[in-house]
């Protein structure tokens, strides 16, 4: 007999998990940006996995390492837009912090993320090192705060290859990512700006260097998506205009996911038009339906090109998304200026 999963955690135990947070932001010795990338990374995972109720969530040292790679892969590149002479940014008391050495390294025979990780001997090496020193260095030392070991998060052992979020602390992360990894980020900029005075002078940029707020060169998609969908506009399904735009199906604005089942290519007007609001319920219908009869065809090209994939990912980044638009009460977009309330089909859709 299947038991049912523990509910998501009470009001007051999701205030407490937030209150925290900004406890260990707050009170957490900091010689390095690496407790920020954690924290951040530990959010991302979550909505990622799925974490919708109240179970605890074990988790791979591998895993986090390879969110360090993708937060720190823009930051290993000169900082351009400095008055000063350019150069890598510091991110702890000393010189480098290995993780940049390391990806600057990479960066020298890929230029792009997905390129490395097509090359796959030299992505597990990466890999290796990054998890190592996540390892070594913030995974234990997180939860310390002044002289006290802090273990609201996970259990503290000091060593292994993996954590276990406590019960409800993965569906704590999901709901509240945006609040989770802006304070992570927010502390990781001013770390920054603390360390790196004479090489940044007055940069206003600084945020989009660190965080990719920019999006990815999306042309590549552009063949694949014309075929998939017969030339139409994926909203209204009319050819008599080719589409002009690659649109993100799950806003950037709500997560910002370069993932390739995330894209779909619309009219400029109807791409416009959605903006940064969700689909409504037929569209995502049509999303998922288009996965459903083209997704080896679709990996496969994304494979060849080099295109960062995660259907799995995708999916669970869609049911989190709609599921913080329902308990909002929000609105979806149908069409033009049509937007409506959600009726509870996303839930089966995503099923």
């Amino acid at each position: 007999m299947n038991q049912r999963p523990p509910p998501p955690p009470s009001a007051e135990k999701q205030i407490e998990f937030l209150q925290n947070i900004q406890r260990l932001l707050a009170e957490g010795q900091f010689t390095a940006t690496y407790k920020f990338a954690l924290l951040h990374a530990l959010a991302d995972i979550c909505v990622e996995r799925g974490c919708e109720d109240g179970n605890p969530l074990e988790i791979h040292t591998r895993e986090i390492a390879e969110k360090f790679i993708h937060l720190y892969w823009r930051q290993a590149k000169p900082f351009a837009s400095a008055p000063a002479t350019s150069g890598i940014l510091r991110q702890n008391f000393g010189g480098p912090t290995a993780v940049l050495r390391w990806i600057e390294e990479e960066l020298e025979h890929h230029h792009s993320l997905a390129r490395l990780q097509q090359d796959q001997r030299r992505y597990k090496q990466l890999v290796t090192a990054v998890n190592n020193t996540v390892k070594q260095q913030p995974l234990w030392k997180l939860q310390t705060v002044g002289s006290e070991r802090f273990d609201y998060l996970y259990t503290n052992t000091g060593t292994g290859s993996k954590i276990e979020l406590k019960p409800g602390i993965g569906y704590c992360f999901a709901s509240y990512h945006s609040l989770v990894t802006d304070l992570a980020r927010g502390g990781w900029l001013r770390y920054i700006r603390r360390h790196n005075t004479e090489l940044l002078g007055y940069a206003t940029d600084l945020e989009d260097f660190l965080f990719g707020t920019g999006r990815s060169n999306l042309e590549a998609y552009v063949p694949l998506l014309m075929e998939l969908q017969h030339g139409r506009c994926f909203y209204c399904g009319v050819s008599r205009h080719r589409p002009e735009e690659v649109d993100h199906f799950i806003p950037w604005a709500r997560y910002p996911m370069d993932l390739g089942h995330n894209f779909v290519l619309a009219h400029k007007t109807c791409n416009g038009a959605k903006s940064d609001h969700l689909a409504a319920e037929s569209h995502l219908e049509h999303w998922l339906q288009l996965q459903e009869d083209h997704g080896l065809k679709m990996a496969g090209y994304f494979d060849a090109e080099g295109l960062a994939h995660n259907l799995n990912a995708t999916r669970h980044v869609a049911a989190w998304a709609y599921r913080q638009t329902a308990e909002a009460g929000g609105q979806v977009w149908q069409a033009k200026q049509d937007f409506r309330s959600l009726t509870g089909q996303w839930t089966q859709l995503l099923a």
